[in-house]
């Protein structure tokens, strides 16, 4: 039953928050009430998303005489129709998915993160996303809306990757590149495909990273400048080097991906997203491979074979990696004490392991130093390839300034970054989020089988 009293009740806290003089709280009271506030607006758009949806669906709108319930929220709420549609959708998506709904009560997730699962339930079939929900939800609550949307796409192009080839068509048409003197200057405007704009993103980004912590140029001076020096460069001698590492491109993909299983995950380029196995073969055919042990142990040797879910890493100078015998992963690319610097291989894996990313939560720069967990020159660390950690050259500066902390848990074995103050931040080094996602993949791969038998029976059916 739906108490009147709680209504009154809400609008009495709201506006004893709104007369409160937050100007005059201290830094930690501040803290504490935005924290609350974003809490408070969660579950009140949530209330609103199924208060709407339960409305429309009773015929309320009709009943004020309003043809639908985006007519009458424009009306009533002053809320753009799109808005509207976008509440009854959610509204309907926390009916439709019980643990969405309950982390969002918890104040684990945002409504943001819940318009993902709409988006996932629109385009998916019918089962795919009940499917995985659980580990999605882990998702949300440990990262933002687009690294939860970025998760659904990829179970949904593992599910339906013909989509992808024909989205590669479709870019392939319309590439274009114009250079038009515009004033005083040029303007370069156009269209990409998927690989002209990886390779044009990479070098742009490698351009931008500042050439030192003493570099204040702003990043769009960096890059203007530095494409400037690039250019002349370029046609003097060739593509430049930075502390001897060329800007490249990197493909991965899962093994099932090449042995073709059902509902293996699509190919991903870094700086984009994952990609269709057209263009993935079309990489292939001159790029070398390097396979990268993503999941388990390896043994590699005489009368034995490979036992991992295991990922392959295409580069442009990349030889094979080699081993005999039963050995962890790490163990491969370890080096110990015997230099300080991390490895091309390692800085590879490293940037294999993070998605290409800062590891500090939040952080999305793609430009990585290579941190010792336990300092090289301080705890006598080691250059081993779980004891690296990378961060881009900001977030780097905060850990040896002290404002950054970044340490492997003695029980878990997890990277746990804290602020100077001991706060956590998250997780960048999750190994039970990823042995999670492995049972996910498993799972699509099965989906992806049934309606693979299913739409052979179905054309048998009418060949018949």
């Amino acid at each position: 039953m739906f108490e009147s009293g709680c209504v009154d009740d809400l609008r009495l806290a709201v506006h004893a928050v709104v007369d409160a003089p937050c100007e005059l709280a201290t830094t930690a009271q501040q803290a504490e009430l935005l924290v609350a506030v974003e809490e408070a607006q969660s579950l009140l758009e949530g209330v609103k998303a199924r208060a709407l949806a339960a409305f429309a669906d009773a015929g309320g709108p009709e009943e004020a005489g309003a043809p639908n319930a985006k007519a009458w929220a424009r009306r009533e709420l002053r809320m753009d129709a799109s808005e509207a549609g976008r509440l009854v959708t959610t509204g309907r998506t926390l009916t439709a998915l019980p643990r969405v709904f309950e982390a969002l009560r918890a104040g684990r997730i945002r409504p943001a993160h819940v318009y993902e699962f709409s988006a996932g339930l629109k385009k998916a079939a019918p089962g795919v996303i009940p499917a995985v929900e659980d580990y999605l939800v882990d998702v949300a609550e440990r990262g933002e809306p687009a690294a939860l949307k970025a998760e659904i796409r990829e179970f949904l192009e593992a599910v339906h990757p013909e989509e992808l080839d024909a989205a590669y068509i479709r870019g392939m048409e319309r590439r274009d590149l114009q250079v038009s003197k515009v004033g005083d200057g040029y303007a370069v405007t156009g269209f990409l495909d998927v690989l002209t704009g990886a390779r044009l993103k990479a070098v742009v980004d490698h351009l931008g990273a500042p050439s030192d912590r003493d570099d204040t140029r702003s990043p769009s001076e960096r890059r203007v400048t530095n494409l400037d020096r690039l250019l002349t460069h370029v046609l003097e001698h060739g593509l430049p080097t930075r502390k001897g590492f060329r800007p490249q491109l990197y493909v991965t993909v899962d093994l099932e991906r090449l042995q073709d299983v059902p509902g293996a995950a699509p190919a991903r380029l870094y700086g984009w997203g994952t990609i269709p196995d057209t263009l993935l073969g079309s990489l292939l055919c001159d790029a070398d491979v390097t396979p990268v042990l993503s999941e388990g142990e390896v043994e590699v040797g005489e009368g034995s074979a490979a036992r991992t879910e295991g990922a392959a890493l295409a580069t442009l100078d990349e030889q094979l990696i080699r081993t005999a015998g039963p050995r962890r992963s790490a163990d491969v690319l370890n080096v110990g004490r015997t230099q300080r610097l991390a490895t091309e291989r390692q800085r590879i894996a490293v940037k294999h392991r993070q998605e290409g990313r800062c590891a500090n939560p939040g952080c999305h720069n793609t430009h990585l130093e290579m941190h010792h967990l336990d300092w090289w020159h301080r705890d006598f660390g080691r250059t081993d390839l779980d004891d690296l950690l990378g961060l881009c050259p900001r977030c780097h500066h905060l850990v040896h300034a002290g404002k950054l902390q970044a340490q492997r848990d003695p029980v878990t074995g997890q990277v746990v970054l804290r602020t100077q103050l001991g706060t956590r931040l998250g997780q960048p080094d999750d190994r039970e989020r990823g042995f999670r996602r492995l049972l996910m993949k498993r799972q699509l791969r099965e989906i992806r089988r049934a309606m693979r038998e299913s739409s052979q029976r179905e054309q048998g059916a009418r060949a018949a």
